[in-house]
């Protein structure tokens, strides 16, 4: 976990020098984390090349893969899944009556519409949400939480929000700030338009 926070630390810290950023992530007396030995090795095996990318990119992919697994984990201990878990919370903050066709859940999620209908199968077994009609076109079903889901999601994500602050409670307010600014720009560099007018590859 102490890796975790460092890399996001030096992922903020844009302003400091390189070897002050090295300083955040290392944890093992001196010896830096393992992006730090990939990039290093890359600066001696290919010195005409700028490695740095790897520096914020190879973090990200390792804070992504051990984020997953904690949320896996904390998930299990209330029956659900990371995927099940998404789908009641974007049942819950679409507000009353807290229900959705599953083409509008899988177009705010990232989940396929036969991953939704999977996951919307489990969870009506398991009596967290119920399939109901629309009163215009009988033809259109929505996904509601019932009662005891309202009350599952509600207590989930109030441990879930618990423990992501808890994450991140070595970071200073203005670090948390400026951490989800710059993720939220890079973000948009993917995914948004580039200079040229196209979608960023």
């Amino acid at each position: 976990m102490p890796a975790i926070l460092a890399a996001l630390r030096c992922l903020v810290a844009t302003d400091l020098e390189e070897e002050v950023c090295f300083a955040f992530v290392t944890d093992d007396g001196g010896n830096g984390d393992e992006v730090d030995r990939i990039l290093d090795q890359w600066r001696r095996e290919r010195p005409d090349l700028d490695p740095s990318p790897i520096g914020v990119f190879g973090r990200l992919a390792r804070i992504a893969i051990s984020r997953q697994a904690l949320l896996t984990r904390f998930m299990s201990t209330y029956d659900l899944s990371p995927a099940s878990f998404d789908v009641l919370a974007n049942l819950r903050r679409s507000g009353a009556p807290h229900r959705k066709t599953p083409s509008e859940l899988a177009a705010s999620s990232l989940l396929s519409s036969g991953g939704i209908t999977f996951r919307l199968d489990r969870l009506e077994n398991a009596g967290l949400i119920r399939r109901v009609p629309s009163p215009d076109d009988r033809r259109v079903m929505y996904a509601e939480l019932t009662v005891e889901g309202l009350a599952r999601i509600d207590e989930v994500v109030k441990a879930h929000l618990a423990e992501e602050s808890e994450l991140l409670a070595d970071f200073s307010p203005s670090e948390h700030a400026a951490l989800a600014r710059l993720l939220a720009k890079l973000e948009l560099s993917l995914t948004g338009p580039s200079t040229n007018g196209s979608k960023a590859r």
